[in-house]
């Protein structure tokens, strides 16, 4: 079943989280911790009148549930949210990036890292425009050497690049 059959099947389901701001929400922020019902209505804005009526509809789809008087996401909820949140940082990675996306060749980035390009969404892409070529070079591995941790892409691997990153990886530090 391809991914438009699939849709199609599901619309409803998949449409009623991503119409509704309030649902949406409750799920990014059960997402990150369970939480009260004051501090849902807090994060979103809404009163509980408004918050209860979705939590029970996601507690009969079996996506959250109460536990010691703190809602928080099943594990087939944590899979829906942890999807939902990723949706939002991938379109939010190419909208903010966008001069720079529609001016690079993507089909050369392997299928799985493109899945992750969400997480390049608080970063900063670099560009040199000085006339020493190798200013974004140095520049990246300086940046590698002082990093608490390493995300990115590059269409250029070099003997420093991968010794930068093998020194990171033995020191601990997430790449």
């Amino acid at each position: 079943m391809n991914s438009f059959e699939i849709y199609n099947e599901m619309k409803d389901n998949v449409q009623a989280i991503y119409r509704s701001r309030l649902l949406t929400e409750v799920l990014l922020s059960l997402n990150e911790s369970s939480r009260k019902l004051s501090q849902l209505r807090e994060i979103t804005g809404s009163t509980s009148q408004a918050i209860i009526p979705k939590l029970r509809k996601q507690e009969a789809d079996h996506l959250i549930e109460m536990k010691e008087r703190e809602y928080c996401l099943t594990p087939t909820g944590k899979v829906v949210a942890s999807g939902v949140a990723d949706s939002f940082a991938a379109v939010g990675t190419i909208n903010n990036f966008k001069h720079f996306w529609t001016r690079h060749y993507l089909e050369g980035i392997p299928g799985p890292l493109l899945k992750e390009i969400g997480c390049l969404y608080e970063y900063e892409v670099l560009n040199d425009k000085g006339t020493k070529i190798l200013n974004v070079y140095n520049n990246q591995l300086k940046m590698i050497k002082e990093a608490e941790h390493i995300y990115g892409i590059s269409s250029v691997v070099t003997e420093g690049y991968a010794d930068s990153i093998s020194e990171r990886v033995k020191e601990g530090k997430t790449v």
